[in-house]
């Protein structure tokens, strides 16, 4: 075959579209003549462009349209999310009401307190109590710091006694944020909180409060009597620690505490 017939062949061998007997030709020629075969090289090193079409180019490009307005869409409602609490707590700080950038920490601490209460937890609801506060009063007017001297384990223990007892009878099963407000606003800057909740304590609903400061839970407490009421018996239990290292009982008929050395 002459060179002519050989370059019409050579793009069909190259896509192995040619015969059997043609391929046979064409690889004989290339080995014979150096020309077609430098020819059949150089087709072979040039790559064939990628030619994308119209319409994929179009898709392309919507795609990337409809790409950007989903990232502004998310960044417009990332900055809603983030500026409308913003303005709500700016809003209440302003007018000293609700939860405000002051009280915001109190809150939290008050809320996260409720939450324990409603699991159960009452392990780890007590490290939220200002029990080093606590302490110092009790310093201050009852006890020396030997008789104190294992107050936070001591706590811990009557906490949890009397937080199984009202867990024993239905404990708090869901409870509901109402309002907050100031108690107390010391010298030294330590402002006292008192969180409102509506709790669901044994069966009925009623109304429970947090004094929070940002040294802890210094008291917390509901309706109801001490001498019936698992959640009113909680509530006091320093109380009951109180009386423990005080060494007497409250005697409801007298309403007066009975000392246990002078039962003796």
């Amino acid at each position: 075959m002459n060179c002519e017939i050989i370059a019409d062949l050579l793009p069909l061998y190259a896509d192995e579209l040619c015969s059997a007997a043609s391929r046979q030709a064409v690889e004989q020629h290339l080995q014979e003549c150096e020309a077609c075969r430098n020819t059949f090289e150089r087709t072979q090193a040039v790559p064939i462009p990628h030619m994308e079409s119209e319409r994929s180019t179009e898709e392309t490009a919507m795609k990337k349209g409809f790409r950007k307005i989903r990232i502004r869409w998310w960044a417009s409602i990332l900055l809603v999310a983030i500026t409308l609490p913003l303005l709500f707590l700016g809003w209440n700080e302003y007018h000293k009401q609700g939860i405000h950038y002051s009280n915001i920490y109190e809150y939290s601490i008050g809320n996260h307190f409720m939450s324990l209460l409603e699991d159960g937890n009452y392990e780890e609801a007590y490290s939220y109590i200002d029990i080093e506060g606590l302490k110092e009063d009790w310093l201050q007017a009852w006890f020396d710091e030997e008789k104190l001297s294992n107050m936070e384990a001591d706590g811990l223990s009557k906490f949890c006694e009397y937080g199984a007892r009202l867990e024993a009878a239905g404990g708090i099963d869901g409870y509901e944020y109402v309002g907050i407000s100031l108690i107390c606003n010391a010298p030294d800057s330590r402002h006292e909180y008192r969180l409102f909740f509506k709790a669901d304590v044994c069966g009925k609903t009623q109304v429970f409060h947090v004094d929070v400061s940002n040294d802890g839970v210094g008291s917390f407490g509901g309706g109801g009597s001490f001498l019936d009421d698992p959640l009113a018996q909680f509530s006091i239990w320093t109380e009951y620690l109180w009386q423990d290292y005080a060494g007497c009982y409250f005697n409801p008929e007298t309403k007066s505490y009975v000392y246990y050395d002078n039962e003796s």
